[in-house]
């Protein structure tokens, strides 16, 4: 059984590697988005002080926690 596809591209390139992959967006309402990666979906709202509904983490909460991990 076989390995399913990674959704990252390495390519060699002079000096190092390219690194690519492909995210989908949608603006929703208000302050909302939703991204498509792969499988997964990612949604994010901000909080009602920056003319969202608050619904999902702000972007910056999924930047944040990118660094953490």
């Amino acid at each position: 059984m076989s390995e399913p596809e990674s959704p990252f591209k390495l390519t060699p390139v002079t000096g190092g590697f390219q690194f690519a992959f492909e995210v989908r967006t949608v603006k929703g309402p208000r302050q909302t988005k939703k991204a498509q990666f792969d499988q997964f979906e990612i949604v994010c709202d901000e909080g009602k002080n920056m003319g969202g509904d608050d619904t999902a983490p702000p972007p910056l909460a999924y930047f944040a926690s990118a660094i953490a991990f």
